[in-house]
């Protein structure tokens, strides 16, 4: 019967591949009506890079948090490219946003039925392969979030050059143009999420499993390439960001850091396992880790695919894709928070998934024959398990509030939680009281963690904004004082002091902020307009035109600023230059 249905797949492969998309745009549809919710809403609607379309140029000069004046270890432009097409397209409205995960989700569950077909040879299984991929629930933080945006960029690119990677492999006459557009969609992945540097790592296992007999030398050779790209990649990254990893030495792996890894490796298999109380600000704790059987289950099964080489190497490849793909999320050095995610499930699953429907519809079934239609309505209860936890989780993604009261249920003690329930309480609410206490409780569980993160930063932003609020100007400078202390190039920071300063009349300090701000981040439009503000008050009209006229250079459209280059260039005699930057004003 197994040999019936599969022969049926095989005749009706692209109505197969399309059932595979289709049911997984159905399951996740629900994220179309959710809104933007957490990072969405700095990195989207706040993010002067996506808002003015002149500035689509600083996507690609820093990290993911540049607009902000802050530098992380994540350099992902293409995820900004496309927030700056798409609100261009639509505007800020959440479902043109979401619909673009949903695609690239239906269409990666498509590439999975297509490299299940080339790896197995077997319709059925990797058809079954494919719908368990696209119904698990551990990928709805990937799909609902509009920031999960690099992970399934990536991972639509990656999934992609793999298959062209296997065509070269395949096919000789046509091996050079595969292997081109291979290192291309490689290339293009590197630009949405730094995952795909397990890629070329990804290539040495395939071989190592499944390659045809040949020498080490020759496969090298057309490695090559994609070392290539790496390095180009490398050398961009550099550029941008100065630093091709904030973490140095980070070649040097210090036993905690392996230890480290070992954990966090069994944990994704848990999640990834058992997908139940799904939670975007997990916490990792080093020592239950380790004390938990995962970890040694995890290792035992990848040590068995050394075993299996011989006798099944496809099943091998599969169980190593899982390790390979998750390297660098294992380096704890490297992440920032949360240090266990779903979304770094989301390329390493793919593995699993085609292993397990390989196992139960193709290996076991050869050696248990009359026990072949358990297996598979095993695996078919298991997707509909998956499919109704999907739908389940998804709403929780609705709107900050859902999101943050639900997480809290899930990880009481999560640091980062806490910070971003003061964050929704002190602007959505006003409740500057509540937010106090979530900044501080968010303090003292970091200081309490095992792996503390770098909170400092936004907790005495948080505190100085709430001070200000509240009219204690000289206690939020001096907390404004204390981020500078630990983030000495935080733009935001700098801007805060000046706006401290301004009303009080000391424009002269206020301006030495703004200089500062401007001269790390010379296109912040409202620094430049701040600064050149305080220069008029100061009766420097010359040095206010200047940067009056920088602000309106970079956003044509700031009207506001060449009404106030006018302004000083008129207080500074210079009437004819006035009247010529007068008629170019056009006023919404």
């Amino acid at each position: 019967m197994h040999d019936d249905l599969n022969a049926r797949i095989g005749k009706n492969r692209l109505l197969a591949g399309a059932c595979v998309f289709v049911a997984a745009v159905v399951v996740f549809s629900g994220a179309l009506s959710n809104g933007f919710v957490y990072d969405d809403g700095p990195q989207i609607l706040q993010n002067p890079f996506v808002q003015n379309p002149r500035l689509w140029k600083r996507i690609f000069t820093g990290s993911v948090w540049s607009f902000q004046g802050a530098g992380t270890n994540f350099y992902r432009p293409l995820q900004f490219v496309c927030y700056w097409i798409l609100y261009r397209a639509g505007g800020p409205n959440p479902a043109v946003f979401h619909l673009l995960n949903l695609l690239l989700y239906g269409a990666s569950a498509w590439l999975v039925y297509r490299l299940g077909r080339e790896l197995f040879e077997n319709d059925l299984a990797a058809l079954a392969g494919a719908l368990l991929w696209a119904l698990h629930p551990v990928h709805v933080e990937a799909v609902a979030w509009i920031s999960a945006l690099p992970d399934v960029g990536c991972g639509f690119f990656t999934l992609l050059a793999f298959l062209f990677f296997l065509r070269a492999e395949r096919d000789q006459t046509k091996r050079s143009a595969y292997h081109g557009l291979a290192v291309l969609a490689f290339f293009i992945a590197l630009f949405f999420k730094e995952m795909a540097l397990s890629f070329p790592f990804l290539l040495l296992a395939y071989w190592f499993f499944l390659g045809e007999p040949e020498g080490w030398i020759r496969r090298a050779l057309r490695w090559l390439p994609y070392v290539g790209a790496t390095v180009v990649y490398g050398v961009i990254r550099h550029a941008a960001l100065g630093y091709l990893s904030e973490t140095r030495h980070f070649w040097e792996i210090p036993p905690r850091v392996m230890a480290a890894a070992v954990g966090l490796m069994g944990q994704d298999t848990r999640i990834l396992v058992w997908p139940v109380h799904l939670n975007v600000f997990r916490m990792f704790y080093l020592g239950p880790s380790l004390r938990s059987p995962w970890p040694w289950i995890t290792l035992l099964v990848i040590f068995g695919s050394l075993w299996l080489r011989k006798r099944e190497p496809r099943l091998a490849f599969l169980i190593v894709w899982w390790p390979v793909t998750l390297l660098p999320v294992l380096d704890i050095r490297q992440l920032s928070f949360p240090r266990l995610a779903d979304r770094f499930l989301y390329f390493p699953s793919v593995g699993v998934c085609l292993a397990l429907s390989f196992l139960l519809l193709n290996w076991l079934p050869r050696r248990l024959p009359r026990t072949q239609w358990v297996f598979a309505a095993g695996l078919g209860l298991v997707m509909l398990l998956y499919a109704a936890q999907a739908v389940r989780a998804i709403p929780h993604w609705r709107d900050n509030d859902t999101l943050i009261n639900y997480s809290l249920k899930q990880s009481p003690n999560a640091p980062l939680l806490h910070m971003a329930r003061g964050v929704v309480l002190e602007y959505a609410h006003g409740d500057l009281n509540g937010a106090l206490k979530e900044y501080n409780t968010a303090m003292r569980l970091n200081q309490e963690s095992s792996w503390p993160l770098g909170l400092d930063h936004d907790y005495y932003l948080a505190l100085g904004r709430i001070a200000l609020r509240r009219g204690h100007r000289q206690q939020a400078i001096e907390d404004f004082e204390k981020v500078l202390r630990v983030a000495p190039n935080s733009s935001q920071a700098r801007d805060a002091l000046g706006a401290a300063y301004f009303p009080e009349g000391n424009y002269a300090k206020a301006a030495e902020y703004f200089a500062r701000s401007v001269k790390f981040d010379p296109q912040d439009l409202g620094a430049l307009f701040y600064l050149g503000t305080c220069w008029m008050k100061l009766g420097k009209y010359q040095e206010a035109a200047r940067e009056f006229h920088a602000a309106r250079e970079i956003d044509p459209d700031y009207w506001q600023a060449y009404s106030a280059e006018a302004r000083a260039l008129g207080a500074a005699g210079e009437r004819a230059a006035a009247a010529r930057v007068r008629m170019q004003i056009k006023k919404p």
